[in-house]
């Protein structure tokens, strides 16, 4: 698999080089069609999900959540990994939301690094 996802191809022709911070100038302008294509209809589904239609919403309240809506449960749990307790259930919300947030910190650190001095993290690493 992995020698089919370094060959070239459209998207991704292998000459994607230099520290992370650089990467996404350098992709193709097709990806970022289809990610936003996707990222619109996976949002368009979650409101459908989630959100009372307008029509239906009193003036006064814009945006209201359906009542059986709890954010973050869109129904896709293949793996059965889900909590059946709301309890349990709030407390992986938190944990998800607490990792997001600290990966989002460790990217951002390793991006400041690659704009100080040029080099990929694993260069700084000494790789």
């Amino acid at each position: 698999v992995g020698e089919a996802v370094e060959s070239k191809t459209f998207l991704f022709n292998g000459e994607v080089t230099g520290p992370a911070i650089s990467h996404l100038a350098q992709v193709n302008p097709i990806f970022w069609l289809a990610l936003t294509a996707g990222i619109a209809k996976a949002e368009t589904e979650r409101a459908k999900i989630g959100w009372v239609e307008p029509k239906n919403v009193p003036f006064d309240q814009p945006g209201l959540l359906r009542q059986t809506y709890i954010p973050g449960d869109l129904g896709f749990d293949p793996l059965g990994l889900k909590p059946e307790d709301a309890d349990e259930f709030a407390m992986m919300q938190t944990k998800e939301l607490q990792n997001g947030r600290l990966a989002m910190l460790a990217a951002a650190g390793f991006m400041a690094q690659e704009l100080v001095n040029g080099q990929g993290i694993l260069e700084n690493l000494g790789f």
